[in-house]
C-alpha cells in the first residue's frame, strides 16, 4: 500500500492489541489493487472500509473501498510509521489529528484520553479470540492496582486484557481444583491495559503547533480539554461530567486532578499495603485546601458487564489520612439526581456554593452523559 494510513483508520489500528496484530498476515501488495486488500483479513476484521488514507495526490478520492485526505504542511517531520503487515500508519499524534476532519469534538477528546491513558478499547473477532485462547497470548488482569502501577520491566508489545471480577475469581476455583491448573479464563472485556501511546505533554506541543494549520484550531480546542491520565473510560466519563463548563454538561469544577499520587502516612501504609495510593479524580478547593476524592468502581464499558477490581483497602487508608472519599459508580454516573446529589455533597466538603442546573444545563447533561457513557467501541466507525 503507496499511501499512508491515517485517520479513522489509523484509530482502529493502533486500538488492535499487538498480540492481536501478530496473528493476520501481511496485507496484499498495492499492486493486486485495492479490491485485494479490501478483502484481507486485517482489513475486514480490524480496519475496515472505506479505508482512509494520506496521499499527494491534489484531489480527494471516495470510493465504497479506500478515501484519501491531501497531504499538507502540518505533516512535516517524521509522522508515519512502517508496520510489519506492509503498509504505513500515522503516528498516535498524527492519526488523532487527521481524524479532527471526521469525527466530532467530544469523539476527539475521548479518542485523545484513550491514546493518553492506560487503555485502549478493542473487541477481536471470533477467530481471533479463539487463536488468542489456543496460543495463550492473551495475559489477562482484573486488578487495578496491577493493571495501573508503572512497570519499566513490562513489554510493550502485550497489552493486559480486563476479566469481570467475579468471572475472574469463578476461573482462579475452577483452575485450582483441576490438577494440571489448566487455563481457564472464559470470556474477556474489550478493555485492554497498555502503557500511554501519547504524553499529555507531546499533545499539547503538536495542538499548539498545529493550531494555525486547517483543522488545527478544532484540533486545539479538544486538546485542552485532557487534563489527566486515565485508567478507564468510565473514569473518562467521570473527568468530563465534573469538569466540562455547566452549559456544556458539566458541573463546572475547575480544579481536578486525575489518578493523583498520594503518599501514605505509616498508620495508612499498613491498611493499604503500599506507600502511595492513587486517587481516580481529585477535586481540590484551592482556597482552603479541602480536597475530595472521587473513586471510580463499576462497569468499565456501558453494557458489557465488565468490572475492575476497586480495592477497598485503599479507600479506608485514604479515609484514615482525612480525605472525603466518595465511591462513584456507572449508575450514579448515568442517572441526573445520582449525579446531582454527589455534585452536591462534594460542594458541601469542600465549601464551594452549589447551583442547581437550569433546564438547558441540564439537557445539554444529557446530551453529554449520552456521548461519554456510549459504546467507545464505536469511536471513528
Amino acid at each position: 500500500m503507496d499511501e499512508i494510513v491515517c485517520a479513522n483508520t489509523a484509530f482502529r489500528y493502533w486500538r488492535c492489541p499487538p498480540q492481536v496484530r501478530d496473528l493476520y498476515p501481511r496485507l496484499p501488495n498495492s499492486e493486486e489493487g485495492w479490491r485485494a486488500l479490501a478483502q484481507a483479513p486485517f482489513v475486514t476484521d480490524v480496519l475496515k472500509t472505506p479505508a482512509i488514507t494520506a496521499a499527494s495526490t491534489r484531489s480527494n478520492l471516495h470510493s465504497e473501498l479506500r478515501r484519501t485526505i491531501r497531504w499538507n504542511e502540518a505533516y512535516a517531520g517524521i509522522t508515519s510509521i512502517d508496520t510489519e503487515m506492509g503498509f504505513s500508519v500515522t503516528n498516535p499524534l498524527n492519526t488523532l489529528f487527521t481524524m479532527t476532519r471526521f469525527v466530532s469534538q467530544i469523539d476527539l477528546v475521548l479518542a485523545m484520553y484513550e491514546f493518553c491513558g492506560w487503555f485502549s478499547i478493542f473487541k477481536p473477532s471470533a477467530a481471533s479470540e479463539s487463536a488468542l485462547g489456543l496460543a495463550n497470548l492473551d495475559k489477562a488482569s482484573s486488578d487495578t492496582k496491577e493493571l495501573f502501577e508503572p512497570d519499566e520491566t513490562q513489554d510493550d508489545a502485550y497489552w493486559k486484557r480486563v476479566y469481570p471480577l467475579a468471572q475472574q475469581k469463578d476461573n482462579e476455583k475452577s483452575s485450582q481444583e483441576k490438577d494440571g491448573g489448566g487455563q481457564n479464563k472464559g470470556k474477556g472485556t474489550s478493555l485492554w491495559m497498555r502503557k500511554p501511546l501519547i504524553e499529555i505533554e507531546e499533545l499539547q506541543k503538536f495542538a499548539a503547533e498545529v493550531k494555525s494549520e486547517m483543522w488545527g484550531r478544532q484540533f486545539y480546542d479538544a486538546a485542552q480539554q485532557v487534563i489527566g491520565v486515565a485508567a478507564s473510560p468510565l473514569e473518562v466519563a467521570g473527568i468530563m461530567l465534573l469538569n466540562r463548563p455547566r452549559r456544556q454538561g458539566g458541573a463546572g469544577f475547575n480544579n481536578i486532578y486525575v489518578n493523583d499520587l498520594t503518599p501514605l502516612s505509616v498508620s495508612a501504609r499498613q491498611i493499604a499495603g503500599q506507600k502511595v495510593c492513587y486517587g481516580d479524580i481529585v477535586l481540590v478547593n484551592p482556597i482552603t485546601m479541602k480536597a475530595v476524592i472521587i473513586e471510580i468502581h463499576g462497569e468499565v464499558i456501558h453494557g458489557s458487564g465488565a468490572v475492575l477490581d476497586h480495592d477497598a483497602t485503599r479507600m479506608t487508608a485514604l479515609q484514615s489520612m482525612g480525605y472525603d472519599v466518595l465511591l462513584v459508580t456507572h449508575d450514579m454516573l448515568n442517572d441526573h439526581n445520582q449525579l446531582d446529589t454527589i455534585i452536591r455533597s462534594v460542594c458541601d466538603r469542600l465549601e464551594l456554593n452549589y447551583k442547581p442546573k437550569t433546564e438547558a444545563m441540564r439537557c445539554a447533561e444529557t446530551r453529554l452523559r449520552a456521548n461519554v457513557l456510549s459504546n467507545w467501541l464505536d469511536i471513528g466507525l
